[in-house]
């Protein structure tokens, strides 16, 4: 059985098909034979089966009932793993801004998303953060972003351990092993909270009426930290605004790399980055909010790790400079001048 066949059903019309995330699921969008719309994810050797998301849908639906579409069946066979779940709508949140420009209307719905986050946050906050307990792990996810940048750049340049010294724009930041120790540095916070695990405007549908919905649920879970939860509201937007406007060049010297780029406009971050400040300053509280600030910088860091192999897949290889210059600043002392931090820190503008 194939993706393909996984995916389609008897007398559906096939709508959209959507690469989802780096599980290198695809989503099949159906419309079915009397009307409903349906979403078949299809994945091969998941990390996270569809029986195990649908008891994270379950939690979710308990705490976003009117905001989670229902799941209509799972499956698994010949290694691979499908989810039917209903489709309330067709593009999520990031394509509907990509497509109309960031309308009134579709800021208002972001915020309304973050907002509702941090109700759930607060109303689940618990003492004590144990990341074994956490469905997503700060130090695996670490590992992973190491070996794809390991497999992605290491045909043409050499492997990070021999990154002795990394100059950016004409800075020595150090090596990247001092980077990479910055970046598994995270500390704990007091409490842990229940989320959907991967909040960007990605994982949100939204309809032509501005009712949204929350997808994607494999990483939910009552263990998360919310500064990692943080990280995803407003690195999200960072990340689509370096990829449309950044760029940049990697030159191999004897003792490292030595990367030049520009960033470019940010218009995302600027436009949509403000509920996430919101929601990071009804979270801190002064006496972690120095830790917290950087820990939310390792997490954002991370992100942006995390999606140089992506680039380099999609041919963008004029963008492998501002994603990794840009991770390796966030890990470092200049993290509070980072668009991302200072936005953080700024005061909240009146909403759009």
């Amino acid at each position: 059985m194939s993706r393909h066949e996984a995916g389609r059903q008897a007398g559906s019309l096939l709508l959209r098909t959507i690469r989802s995330g780096t599980s290198g699921a695809r989503v099949f969008l159906l419309r079915q034979p009397g009307g409903s719309t349906v979403a078949t994810k299809v994945t091969r050797n998941p990390r996270v089966s569809s029986s195990v998301q649908a008891q994270r849908h379950a939690l979710m639906t308990k705490h976003f009932a009117s905001h989670t579409p229902a799941v209509l069946g799972t499956a698994a066979e010949a290694g691979l793993d499908v989810i039917v779940t209903a489709a309330p709508a067709v593009w999520s949140l990031d394509e509907a801004i990509d497509r109309l420009g960031p309308t009134p209307e579709l800021y208002a719905a972001w915020r309304d998303v973050v907002a509702a986050l941090v109700t759930v946050w607060r109303s689940t906050a618990r003492p004590g953060f144990d990341p074994a307990h956490a469905t997503r792990n700060h130090d695996l996810r670490c590992r992973r972003g190491l070996q794809g940048l390991e497999d992605a750049l290491t045909t043409d340049l050499q492997p990070p351990s021999g990154w002795l010294s990394l100059v950016i724009n004409g800075s020595d930041m150090g090596s990247w092993a001092r980077a990479f120790e910055r970046l598994l540095g995270v500390g704990r916070p007091d409490f842990r909270v229940t989320c959907h695990g991967d909040p960007h405007a990605g994982n949100v549908l939204v309809a032509h009426d501005g009712t949204w919905h929350l997808v994607d649920w494999e990483w939910s879970g009552e263990h998360h930290d919310w500064r990692m939860m943080v990280s995803h509201l407003i690195g999200s937007w960072y990340v689509r605004d370096l990829l449309d406007h950044a760029s940049g060049t990697v030159t191999a010297g004897p003792d490292g790399l030595v990367l030049d780029y520009v960033i470019g406009k940010s218009p995302r971050l600027r436009r949509f980055g403000d509920p996430a400040a919101e929601a990071y300053r009804r979270m801190t509280t002064p006496t972690h909010t120095e830790q917290d600030l950087s820990d939310v910088a390792r997490y954002v860091a991370l992100l942006l790790l995390r999606e140089i192999p992506r680039a380099v897949l999609a041919g963008r290889r004029h963008l492998i400079a501002p994603l990794l210059g840009e991770c390796v600043r966030l890990t470092t002392g200049e993290h509070r001048r980072h668009p991302t931090i200072r936005l953080l820190t700024a005061p909240v503008r009146a909403a759009a």
